[in-house]
């Protein structure tokens, strides 16, 4: 297993509770909530940083929960947000099984070692409920992967992640590019919408 990229966000936690806490992803939240199979709906948000995405969730009146492994981040989750938070590394932490109609993980899996993925993957699609909704949205790239600036780096090919994803049990709802609004070549972020298979 990789080291953990979770130092760096140790050290610039502040820094990124004020960048993500206004960064604006009110449409991928929309076409998530609208694919979840139910409402109210339990949702995890996978590495939910400040909370910006959880404190959407509990005002639309969904369940959520977070998870993050900076402690410095989950503290300020719990406070923007009033959700529990999980404070573990995604590559170890214990996922209850079938527990959640929603996993969120924006900007998350591409910290994650392409070795490491199917692992995570499968243990992802068994704490959702037959029919839950997996959303994930990093940066693609040419297969380029490794450390920059104390931080795992996976800019992985989109076929060849959504191959993994769909070996791992998942079946394609719908993908997109972002940040919306700008010329393709400037969308270099690839969000899915992934059902669970089963």
């Amino acid at each position: 297993m990789e080291p953990s990229s979770l130092p760096h966000y140790d050290l610039h936690a502040e820094a990124y509770a004020e960048a993500l806490l206004s960064h604006d992803l009110g449409e991928a939240r929309e076409k998530f909530l609208a694919a979840l199979p139910r409402h109210p709906a339990d949702i995890l948000d996978l590495g939910c940083g400040p909370g910006r995405d959880l404190a959407a969730f509990a005002r639309a009146g969904e369940r959520a929960v977070g998870l993050d492994g900076c402690s410095v981040l989950a503290d300020v989750a719990r406070r923007h947000s009033g959700c529990p938070v999980w404070e573990a590394d995604l590559r170890t932490a214990p996922l209850p099984p079938a527990a959640f109609d929603g996993l969120f993980a924006q900007a998350v899996l591409f910290h994650i070692a392409t070795a490491e993925l199917p692992d995570l993957l499968q243990r992802l699609r068994r704490c959702l409920r037959p029919g839950g909704i997996l959303y994930a949205c990093d940066p693609s790239g040419a297969g380029e992967e490794g450390w920059a600036d104390g931080r795992y780096l996976a800019f992985r090919r989109p076929q060849s992640l959504a191959a993994l994803y769909r070996r791992a049990g998942f079946d394609l709802v719908e993908q997109w590019r972002r940040p919306p609004g700008r010329p393709r070549r400037q969308q270099d972020w690839q969000a899915w919408l992934w059902r669970r298979r089963g």
